[in-house]
């Protein structure tokens, strides 16, 4: 029964405190008034908390992915020094060849010079591309570059602070080129460019791998592209083969410039 009642009086309470509307009484305000101003500090204090909390996760999420990135770097480093440690030895193995053998090969460092992409051909084609290193630089015409060891092109204009690549895109690119040790001309073309003067009886298969070949200087065999694909051109002595090229010109933005011509 008291249950009963003390429930009816709750409810009966409620319903005054509803229709009554206290919040116009001028104590209550003033209570209202200091009550805001008392927890209002305390939820800035949160917001505050909780975007410094937000921004301090962000950052070590960052710098954990940083010292990763760092971890990856640096074993990559360590495995391309063993590969310098290797190459060494095999440059050693051949001096020493060379010496018992009279080998005409002579190992040595290639003079490079690392440049920046500042520009590329407009018309997508991929034809040429501008670098920010030109004469005062020491560069000339007809040097090589190089990304990676891909074949990009050769240097055609030097001006003092920059330079112009004709890239392996352009049809007026043409070097001297090997399959499987059988030497070509390559002539370039967007998006592919030719092997000139395959003999029909010559077997070259598609994937096959395009080098460059400099046999009078001593010059990486820098990759050129790989065969894409062979035809017969009617009752000719040659065929038709078609060659993609490896390098990505609108991926480079480094680039490395050798410092001997072709």
């Amino acid at each position: 029964m008291k249950r009963h009642g003390l429930t009816f009086f709750l409810l009966v309470l409620s319903l005054l405190l509803y229709f009554a509307d206290l919040s116009t009484l001028p104590y209550l305000n003033r209570f209202y008034e200091l009550l805001r101003h008392l927890v209002q500090p305390i939820f800035r204090v949160k917001g505050e908390l909780q975007e410094r909390t937000e921004r301090a996760i962000k950052t070590y999420v960052y710098l954990k992915g940083v010292s990763e990135e760092n971890q990856r770097l640096r074993r990559e480093l360590e495995r391309y020094a063993l590969y310098q440690s290797q190459l060494r030895t095999c440059e050693s193995k051949l001096m020493l060849l060379q010496k018992t053998l009279d080998l005409p090969y002579q190992p040595g460092e290639y003079p490079v010079l690392y440049a920046q992409v500042i520009a590329y051909d407009p018309s997508g084609n991929d034809t040429f591309f501008l670098i920010n290193k030109g004469q005062e630089a020491g560069l000339e015409e007809g040097m090589i570059v190089s990304y990676g060891d891909y074949l990009v092109g050769i240097l055609d204009r030097v001006y003092v602070g920059s330079s112009r690549v004709r890239t392996v895109y352009a049809r007026d690119f043409s070097v001297s080129a090997s399959v499987g040790g059988k030497a070509y001309i390559y002539r370039g073309g967007y998006p592919e460019g030719y092997l000139l003067h395959v003999h029909v009886e010559d077997d070259l298969r598609e994937g096959d791998v395009v080098l460059l070949r400099v046999p009078e200087k001593n010059l990486p065999q820098l990759t050129i592209g790989a065969v894409k694909a062979t035809s017969q051109e009617g009752k000719s002595f040659f065929k038709k083969v078609q060659v993609k090229p490896s390098a990505d010109v609108r991926r480079v933005s480094f680039c490395v410039v050798i410092k001997e011509k072709l």
